[in-house]
């Protein structure tokens, strides 16, 4: 007799505990930003019963006013017209500054004079206000063994800066006496 009550037992438990089991409530869907701020804030106590609005999205971005980052900022300032005039029309515009070779200074003039070679091997004559280089680079001033050349970088932030490159003469090996 104890078999069939233990049995009875056991399966009026199980039932018990199916059949009445509450599911959880399923997360509210997340509305968007415009959304959210457009629908009206329904007053407390309201025709809904007090039931809560759901909260917007914690974060959320917007590229608008931002620049795309995959895109050149240099080709934005052509786009714009604000491209730079400095650049060369000269020979000697071709080339980036690291390029050219300072190989004599004449000083002692009114005017000195310091000679440059260009990578394809040709020489250039320059005076002070010559314009050289990529970045339409102006030569400040020619002292004795080195050049100053002034030119206007463009920042990553779009921004221009003027920085100034020394073009030196390579120094002379020394004199190898011993044989």
């Amino acid at each position: 007799m104890i078999r069939p009550a233990l049995a009875a037992a056991l399966a009026l438990a199980t039932l018990s505990a199916c059949g009445d089991s509450k599911k959880p409530a399923p997360r509210p869907a997340a509305v968007p930003v415009a959304a959210a701020a457009a629908a009206p804030a329904a007053p407390d106590g309201g025709a809904d019963g007090g039931a809560e609005t759901p909260a917007p999205p914690e974060w959320v971005y917007s590229s608008v006013g931002k620049r795309d980052p995959f895109r050149s900022f240099l080709a934005d300032l052509e786009a714009s017209g604000q491209a730079l005039v400095t650049r060369c029309n000269t020979p000697l515009g071709r080339f980036e500054l690291e390029q050219l070779k300072l190989v004599a200074v004449v000083t002692g003039l009114a005017d000195p004079v310091a000679m440059l070679e260009a990578p394809n091997g040709v020489g250039y004559a320059i005076r002070r206000g010559a314009c050289l280089g990529k970045n339409g680079g102006v030569v400040a001033t020619i002292r004795t063994g080195e050049v100053v050349v002034s030119e206007w970088a463009i920042k990553a932030d779009g921004t221009r800066d003027k920085t100034q490159t020394v073009l030196r003469l390579p120094k002379e090996p020394s004199l190898n006496l011993e044989e």
